[in-house]
C-alpha cells in the first residue's frame, strides 16, 4: 500500500507536454523539447552528462532542438566518433 502511494505521488509530479517527443531507437533515445525551457534545460545537461570522466551516459544536440541520449556501447562509439571528427 505504502509503496502504491509513494508511486502515485511521483507520478503526479512528472508532466508530459503533448508536443514534446521522445522516440525510442536501437541506439539512443531522441528527444524533442517542446518549450524553450527545456531546450535549455537539456543543453546545460550536455555539459554535466558528457564530462571527461564518465564514458557514458552521452547526450548530443544535433540537428538543433534535437538531442539524442546514448548509453552503453552505443555512447562510446558515438564519443569516439564525434572525438575524431
Amino acid at each position: 500500500m505504502a509503496r502504491t502511494r509513494a508511486l502515485r505521488s511521483t507520478s503526479d509530479q512528472v508532466r508530459v507536454h503533448r508536443d514534446a517527443r521522445v522516440r525510442i531507437q536501437e541506439e539512443c533515445l531522441e528527444l524533442d523539447p517542446a518549450t524553450p525551457d527545456e531546450l535549455s534545460v537539456l543543453r546545460g545537461w550536455v555539459g554535466r552528462v558528457n564530462g571527461p570522466a564518465y564514458p557514458q551516459p552521452y547526450l548530443v544536440e544535433g540537428p538543433p532542438g534535437r538531442f539524442r541520449l546514448y548509453v552503453g556501447d552505443a555512447a562510446e562509439r558515438v564519443r569516439t566518433a564525434r572525438g575524431i571528427q
